[in-house]
């Protein structure tokens, strides 16, 4: 086997071209809180990638662990934004937990632009997700056990166009900055209210 050659993977900030080399990893932000908002708006195109690619194959076993890893790593993102938008802190002990980083940014004041509705959906959808990826660790290492279970011995398969289509939602709920940049670039595959095609 021909191996690749190792010279090229990076390059460094010299203003130059460079061969392959057209994906930046500047953020583009003028301040950290900028450089969240774009690290969460490239995990929302990782996320729809991942799906549309598992979608292409036809088969169901083929993305369903890394998308549920992008989702749990987007909506992680999002609320870490929130958090340091509401100048609050997620307990240290509970370090991937969707649900302490939510209760950090409800207190720090991330949800107060939401009406009741949207906040009870926002609840829900963290304790739904959670259990389906359990702090990301599924998406990361096999046979991880999460509360004495390992993912499969609880669920069979997962709708990852619902999980995506709710993802990019909470998101967009969680971090209102985008809405103006994301969300006509989104289309949704299942209606997000009744959750059918």
């Amino acid at each position: 086997m021909a191996l690749p050659a190792l010279d090229f993977l990076a390059y460094p900030p010299d203003g130059m071209d460079h061969p392959g080399g057209g994906h930046c990893v500047w953020l583009g932000g003028d301040e950290p809180a900028e450089d969240r908002v774009a690290m969460v708006e490239q995990y929302l195109t990782a996320v729809d990638v991942l799906v549309k690619a598992a979608q292409a194959t036809g088969s169901g076993w083929s993305l369903t662990r890394p998308i549920l890893f992008a989702v749990h790593q987007l909506c992680e993102i999002s609320l870490d934004h929130a958090v340091h938008r509401g100048n609050t802190k997620a307990k240290k002990d509970a370090r991937h937990s969707l649900a302490d980083r939510f209760e950090a940014a409800t207190q720090g004041g991330a949800y107060e632009h939401l009406d009741k509705a949207d906040m009870e959906w926002c609840e829900r959808f963290i304790r739904e997700i959670t259990p389906i990826t359990r702090d990301g660790f599924p998406g990361r290492y096999a046979n991880n056990r999460w509360n004495g279970t390992e993912l499969d011995d609880v669920y069979c398969c997962v709708n990852v166009d619902a999980v995506r289509d709710a993802a990019v939602s909470f998101t967009l709920l969680t971090v209102p900055e985008l809405e103006r940049v994301v969300a006509d670039d989104f289309e949704h595959d299942i209606d997000l209210v009744t959750g059918t095609p």
